[in-house]
């Protein structure tokens, strides 16, 4: 049974390197295992992956993309670039700070990284190298800053851990928020020494009231979106309404904002809105099913046991442990974005990190850094290459400044959230009084 194991996730792995769609690489995984093991009438597995599509809680992850692509339509990522681009752009390496807040706020509007690369690349790469940047080292920048979409609440990832593990979805919300504003530093620092020696051009310097008046007038007109994630988690952790019924509220306020309101759409776009959202919806749900039949057949041949056993037999001591479980979810990464990546490894992982002490809540955050970074490492890195698509570039130019935000501020903080509980632990406990 091992060698059928190690055979359906050579199988994987393979279909993932030649660029197979990971839904297909996920039906292929299952159609291998039914054919080599012992299943019986197998008929029970797609009754568990039906079973999973049709949870409540995975309804909030299609709102959650069709208020994302409303927004996204509708001008909030133009209106929240030009209000960063009004308080940071005349730094000195200014509009990278831009690119990496404003990609940080679309990324919790949307809860996916690879939309808010769609979004906040396609304005901010051309005003880059307009300003002097090196088209490489724009698409890296934002290609990178997106992933903080899986660190900064609602997070559709956050929510698929939650629904995975058992573990509350408010806390798993809260969990990476601390490292990933550590991330928004580390990003802000780099980007102001790599971009040292670029001849950037600055915008006119303008007197402390002007500046005022632009923050004003700019933050005026993006208010309405800036509030949508804070309406979102004032209903969660308000008591007011669930996580899914918090992505309703949201493509409720979507709608009119965008389209009466910022006018950046009417109802005919509208059409188009959800004719791309519902096919990136449908591969998702796909994903779902075919993961949630893998996941059952692997806790049927004890998969998640014999990964521990295997752990174990190196090393019991929760630090070697751990160490263990990061290169896992790293490599895991490196193939998969990050929803298979959830669906695949959290429930492998669960008795690891039980095993060294590791909270479900703590958890949330380590998966979500480790994953965070391998959407963007080498040499798949899912992100990396949609930025190069998005940024009209190759990887090559991509390559040096993405390296190192990978090795001077994804890895540390990775490392960081592993082994300080008190990042991810903190939130929790102050805002739902765990303990």
């Amino acid at each position: 049974m091992t060698s059928i194991i190690a055979l359906d996730a050579l199988l994987l792995t393979l279909l993932l390197v030649i660029g197979v769609p990971v839904p297909l690489c996920f039906a292929g995984a299952v159609l291998f295992l039914v054919i080599m093991g012992d299943f019986g009438n197998a008929s029970f597995l797609v009754a568990a992956g039906f079973g999973k599509i049709s949870s409540i809680v995975i309804i909030a992850i299609p709102l959650y993309i069709i208020a994302g692509g409303i927004m996204s339509h509708g001008g909030i990522a133009a209106r929240l670039v030009d209000l960063a681009d009004s308080i940071f752009g005349r730094l000195k390496g200014g509009l990278g700070i831009v690119v990496i807040a404003t990609t940080a706020v679309f990324g919790a509007i949307s809860g996916m990284a690879s939309s808010a690369v769609a979004a906040i690349g396609t304005i901010m790469i051309p005003r880059m190298v307009e300003r002097g940047y090196s088209r490489g080292y724009a698409a890296s920048l934002v290609s990178v800053s997106a992933v903080l979409a899986l660190l900064i609440p609602p997070s559709a990832s956050m929510i698929l851990y939650g629904w995975v593990t058992g573990t509350s979805i408010t806390a798993s919300f809260l969990a990476p928020v601390v490292p990933g504003l550590i991330l928004v530093l580390l990003f802000a620092f780099w980007n102001r020494i790599l971009t040292r020696k670029m001849p950037l051009k600055a915008p006119e310097p303008v007197n402390s009231s002007e500046f005022v008046i632009d923050i004003g007038k700019k933050g005026k007109r993006a208010i309405l979106g800036l509030m949508m994630p804070i309406i979102i988690l004032t209903c969660i952790y308000g008591g007011i309404a669930t996580p899914t019924e918090a992505a309703a509220i949201a493509v409720i306020y979507a709608v009119p904002i965008s389209i009466y309101v910022y006018r950046g759409m009417n109802w005919k776009d509208m059409y188009e809105v959800l004719w791309r959202t519902g096919q990136t919806i449908g591969v998702l749900l796909v994903l779902v099913f075919f993961a949630a039949m893998l996941g059952r057949m692997f806790t049927m041949m004890n998969v998640p046991q014999h990964i521990l056993d295997g752990f174990l037999a190196v090393s019991n001591d929760p630090v070697i442990l751990l160490l263990m479980a990061n290169l896992f979810l790293m490599l895991i990464g490196m193939f998969m974005e990050d929803v298979s990546g959830i669906l695949l490894a959290a429930p492998m992982l669960l008795p690891v990190m039980q095993a060294a002490g590791v909270d479900n809540v703590h958890f949330a955050a380590i998966i979500a850094t480790n994953l965070g970074m391998g959407l963007v490492t080498p040499p798949t890195a899912p992100i990396l290459y949609f930025g190069a698509l998005i940024g009209k570039t190759g990887i090559g130019p991509m390559l040096k400044p993405t390296l190192i935000f990978v090795f001077l501020a994804y890895l540390p903080v990775v490392l960081l959230t592993t082994f300080i509980p008190a990042l991810s632990m903190t939130l929790p406990t102050i805002v739902l009084g765990l303990e």
